[in-house]
């Protein structure tokens, strides 16, 4: 059994990807689009791009990840080493004033070359730190205790940036009554972002060293061929390609819905960066609240009811607030009460989305399993490749199609109107509710369960 303290100390690591996340989500597209006036389509675009550079280091890191051989085990070489271009991508990415008068290329560039940099320093972090997680238990339930530990401090991380954000940095002023229009805060915020992460890398990363020794290593070919044969064997599994298809669709589902999070913050329900850190402590709630309950819902439903169920909920409950807005039952624009009336909505939403999210990282130990049982070989590397890259869709591929939603209304941030703000609104809700469908068609077809697993980790001591 795992210690509370290894489980403290690995989830520390989450920190740095809680931060990330977090900016890359609700922030990143707004400071380009907003701040520094970067066209929306092209802001979007250098989003995609880094997306797509993405889709070649993940899988490739796992992979390397997978099949490292040295002192420090398979993992926490790349682990120590990720704040480097970690931080430094990310402190570069928020650089950029309104002074230094760029044109839009030029902005483009620094864009994708700092967001490409970022996401290269977590590559290395994130997909061996989950890989680590994944194969230091076996226990079902226990992993996915562990991951929930993870992520309820990824979640709290995220949050903290969000407050250091809307509750200091974007704090209003005469000047600035929505502070998050103001051009001066933004890079102080990506600095002290920045301290964080690289504190949290290099905390996880030696404290949870001492268990290199009990873990697998890897034995036979690392030639060319003989990895694409067990690439094809791991992404090729039933169970991984419907978990990787659901969650693909979810993340195009809430990235875009969390990417337009700001902007209907702040140009259609009219809150103000003080009014909108009063959401914070109901993630905060959400978080706790699904910490709490998503080890118990384990151990009496299956991970595949769990996650077709938090589905269900977040669809229902993400337009909520809109429809409530067109049938007249929603407080005034910009008052506390409407952020109170939307935060009733918001708990329940967050709980549920936060439940399914943690019952989602647990399977992908448990589809390691089934792989190690076809393959003879541990490939967490490669298979967890595919959660860190799963993040990564829901900010990237949420930015991309809202800069594209931006661009095709012809948002302007200095004179946009109220049509426009609704449709925003209306994109965050119904639509949200709409690509809901078909990721709860395909995680419907999950069928490795509880029992199914079980059966797996005794024909693994058998063959063992």
């Amino acid at each position: 059994m795992l210690t509370n303290k290894f489980k403290i100390n690995y989830s520390i690591g989450s920190i740095a990807n809680g931060i990330k996340t977090d900016t890359f989500t609700f922030f990143l597209l707004f400071f380009y689009s907003n701040i520094i006036g970067l066209k929306p389509a092209l802001a979007g675009l250098a989003i995609f791009i880094a997306l797509c550079v993405d889709a070649v280091t993940d899988p490739l890191m796992g992979t390397i990840s997978d099949r490292t051989k040295s002192s420090l085990g398979r993992r926490h070489p790349y682990m120590l080493i990720s704040f480097i271009p970690m931080s430094l991508g990310y402190v570069f990415l928020f650089a950029p004033r309104q002074d230094w008068d760029m044109s839009q290329n030029d902005l483009f560039v620094w864009m994708t070359i700092f967001t490409i940099l970022t996401r290269i320093g977590m590559t290395l972090f994130d997909i061996p730190h989950r890989a680590f997680g994944g194969e230091v238990t076996k226990n079902y339930k226990e992993r996915t205790l562990l991951m929930s530990w993870r992520e309820m401090v990824g979640w709290v991380a995220g949050l903290s940036n969000a407050f250091l954000g809307y509750g200091i940095f974007f704090a209003s002023t005469p000047e600035y009554p929505q502070g998050q229009l103001n051009p001066d805060a933004w890079f102080p915020f990506a600095v002290t972002g920045a301290i964080f992460m690289i504190l949290s890398v290099l905390y996880s990363s030696l404290s949870t060293k001492d268990e290199i020794k009990s873990l697998s290593k890897w034995s036979g070919s690392i030639s060319l061929i003989d990895i694409l044969k067990e690439i094809k064997i791991a992404v090729g599994n039933k169970s991984f390609l419907i978990f990787f298809f659901g969650n693909l669709f979810l993340s195009l589902a809430w990235g875009l819905a969390n990417t337009l999070t700001l902007f209907v913050n702040t140009y259609f329900w009219e809150f103000e960066a003080t009014q909108i850190k009063y959401f914070l402590p109901i993630y905060l709630l959400a978080t706790l609240a699904a910490f709490y309950l998503t080890p118990r819902l384990v151990s009496v439903f299956d991970k595949r009811r769990l996650v077709l169920i938090s589905i269900v909920m977040v669809g229902l409950l993400s337009p909520a607030a809109f429809i409530m807005f067109n049938l007249g039952l929603t407080p005034e624009k910009g008052s506390y009460q409407l952020v109170f009336f939307i935060s009733s909505f918001l708990l329940v939403l967050i709980t549920f989305n936060i439940i399914g999210i943690m019952v989602r990282d647990s399977m992908v130990g448990d589809i390691a399993d089934e792989v190690e049982l076809q393959s003879g070989k541990r490939q967490e590397g490669i298979l967890f490749a595919t959660v860190g890259f799963m993040q990564k869709l829901n900010a990237g591929l949420g930015s991309f199609f809202a800069g594209q939603v931006l661009s095709f209304i012809n948002f302007d941030r200095l004179n946009h109107t109220t049509e426009q703000a609704y449709t925003l609104a209306f994109v965050q809700g119904p639509i949200t509710t709409l690509l809901m469908i078909v990721p709860f068609i395909i995680f419907y077809k999950y069928s490795l369960s509880a029992d199914r697993h079980k059966e797996i980790i005794q024909s693994l001591k058998a063959k063992n």
